[in-house]
């Protein structure tokens, strides 16, 4: 059953973003994660020009990225389980050190000059394996830092941060792999590694400090509580599938994110491009641009959701943002690629606002004892099917060409947000 949710009342929103930086775990976490991502974006260039620049094919990338993807959505699922067994700051920590391993070991590869394809493929299964697992217990680990009103702003300053280090992180990462080496990337990926296992390492074993001061006691086992977890809630420790089979909302959640990723992944990765090349007449470096107004987008909605203020109701918001983001997908392929930045702008805007209020509204809904559980399900809904979805995508962008598959797209979110509006339990959120 959910738990009960508490009165709102509104706050001011900027001020509310900045009193975080004073809670000293957050401020690790915050910094720790945005310097992993920007290692993130190094790997994500560094490793396809390593493969293509040292006697690799296309086919030999699409293996090892296959490698590193597979078990990356598969994992979200297990991390989930793990980061309610090991408590999320413990399990992130133990997997930024195995990361760190591991990347060390491609670089030293990469500096030697030509990796094989199966070292290659034995170091990308485990790191996209913890990959995978690190995304729900970093999704549960801001509820364990911040308190209830804190939540939503914390969202919004992480997903930000997010948004930036990658935005930053692949320009920067073009710069030092065509400057320098691909290996010296790689190697940069592993000191990221090295701060964000610190930043944790250094998280000390109260729940959290308050913004004014106060704490929150916790005994060193107990560290990682959930501080919105209610006595009640606790004592009646729910199993996982009593919840999933009994929370509407997470039903919910599940069918909208499942139905969205099927039609959203592949719009992005293979229509996409395919209308730039062809209908638009576009070149690569119009892709980017397109790609580029998504991620400014995503980054601008990131902060503007974390300042909204503290409203009773926000399912109507969630919702009302999913609207845009269907129109956006299918008003993408008429104004050209002008038209389509334009487009993706304002529905990286919507989506990331969408993500923040979904998400916290979630995680002060679900019992302390199943977040990471029900975190790694949520998450591999959303991501998990993305080789389903490239896989259609491709299909019918062959047979019936890509433009038609933005409206196409466009009404099937917009019958989701549809349904969502008749749900409740979603509404009043």
């Amino acid at each position: 059953m959910e738990s009960a949710a508490q009165p709102d009342t509104a706050k001011p929103a900027a001020g509310g973003m900045m009193r975080l930086f004073k809670v000293p775990n957050f401020m690790l976490l915050f910094g720790g994660q945005t310097i992993s991502t920007f290692g993130d974006a190094l790997y994500m260039v560094a490793l396809p020009w390593l493969i293509l620049t040292t006697g690799g094919s296309a086919q030999e990338l699409g293996i090892v990225l296959s490698a590193y993807g597979i078990p990356r959505a598969v994992c979200m699922l297990a991390g989930g389980w793990l980061s309610d067994r090991l408590r999320p700051r413990r399990f992130m920590l133990i997997a930024d050190t195995v990361r760190l391993l591991l990347m060390g070991v491609l670089a030293v590869l990469a500096f030697g000059g030509h990796p094989l394809l199966w070292q290659l493929c034995a170091i990308a299964v485990p790191l996209g394996a913890l990959g995978g697992a690190f995304t729900p217990a970093s999704m549960s680990m801001v509820p364990d830092i911040l308190d209830r009103d804190d939540l939503q702003a914390g969202n919004g300053l992480m997903m930000a941060s997010m948004q930036g280090a990658n935005l930053i992180g692949s320009s920067i990462a073009g710069v030092i792999v065509s400057g320098l080496t691909s290996a010296v990337a790689l190697a940069i990926d592993a000191v990221t590694f090295l701060f964000s296992a610190g930043s944790l390492a250094l998280m000390r074993g109260t729940k959290h400090a308050t913004p004014d001061g106060s704490q929150i006691e916790a005994s060193p086992e107990a560290s990682q509580d959930h501080p919105q977890a209610s006595a009640q809630e606790v004592g009646m420790q729910i199993s996982f599938w009593g919840y999933l089979g009994t929370s509407r909302l997470i039903q919910i959640a599940l069918f909208m994110f499942i139905v969205s990723s099927l039609v959203t992944g592949g719009l992005i990765e293979v229509a996409l491009p395919a209308l730039v090349q062809g209908p638009m007449q576009g070149n690569a470096s119009g892709f980017g641009f397109i790609l580029g107004g998504w991620g400014a987008g995503a980054l601008i909605g990131s902060i503007l959701a974390g300042m909204v203020g503290k409203y009773k109701r926000k399912g109507l918001i969630i919702l009302l943002g999913g609207m845009i983001i269907a129109a956006m997908f299918a008003l993408l392929p008429v104004g050209g690629v002008l038209g389509a930045v334009a487009c993706m702008l304002i529905g990286g805007i919507a989506s990331s606002g969408f993500a923040v209020l979904f998400f916290t509204a979630v995680q002060m809904n679900i019992p302390s004892h199943l977040m990471g559980r029900i975190m790694g399900l949520l998450m591999f809904s959303s991501q998990g099917l993305y080789p389903v979805s490239t896989v259609l995508a491709g299909v019918l962008a062959n047979h019936f060409g890509p433009a038609i598959l933005f409206p196409f797209a466009g009404l099937v979110l917009a019958v989701v947000m549809l349904f969502g509006m008749t749900q409740k339990v979603l509404r009043e959120l």
